[in-house]
């Protein structure tokens, strides 16, 4: 009896030791952000000139905070152990609205003070943003910006473009990818500055 005992006791600590190791094994939860480098332009914005992002949207399927792959034509999977600090949707609000003061393209951000007044609105509708892990690991971000006026119930569209990039990065890991993503939407600002150079008034 008491050899049946012992053995109980010690199979169910050996459970519980094993229990203990197999949850060490989780791995860390990473948080990450799109951040720009500086965007430095020896443009002279036109003066007087304010925007503001008036709508800022992702596709559903990328709404989300985790990290997305595709990992075959048809395969998506979520990443629970790296995702955005803030929802990705707030993080490239705050990017773009950064890079295009860097770039120069206007004088004043209106959503940052309410003092002025905005010329100019912009709609960002964000349709891929996720990794390609098929074969040759890209980082991928298209989207569609709508710049334009509005005076009374008259609007002027000053653009109207689709940007898609698809950015190859080194390894098929998150932190290449969140490298990619900067990458990417530096080289989309800068194309909106070349789009919209000349448009930009007062």
């Amino acid at each position: 009896m008491k050899s049946l005992i012992f053995s109980l006791f010690f199979g169910l600590l050996a459970f519980v030791i094993a229990c203990g190791s197999v949850s060490k094994t989780y791995p860390e939860k990473k948080f990450y952000l799109i951040e720009l480098d500086k965007l430095n332009s020896d443009e002279i914005p036109p003066k007087g000139t304010a925007f503001k992002i008036r709508r800022l949207s992702l596709s559903q399927k990328f709404e989300g905070k985790e990290f997305v792959y595709r990992r075959d034509n048809v395969n998506f999977e979520s990443d629970f152990y790296h995702t955005f600090f803030i929802s990705p949707s707030a993080n490239l609000r705050e990017e773009i609205a950064k890079g295009l003061l860097d770039q120069k393209i206007f004088e004043f951000d209106a959503n940052q003070n309410a003092r002025w007044e905005p010329t100019h609105f912009i709609e960002v509708s964000v349709s891929d943003l996720y990794g390609d892990f098929r074969n040759e690991p890209k980082a991928i971000l298209n989207l569609e910006a709508f710049v334009y006026t509005e005076t009374g119930l008259n609007v002027t569209l000053l653009l109207k473009k689709n940007y898609q990039k698809s950015i190859s990065i080194n390894k098929k890991e998150a932190s290449d990818l969140v490298v990619g993503w900067n990458r990417a939407l530096s080289e989309i600002l800068k194309e909106m500055q070349q789009d919209l150079k000349g448009k930009i008034q007062k």
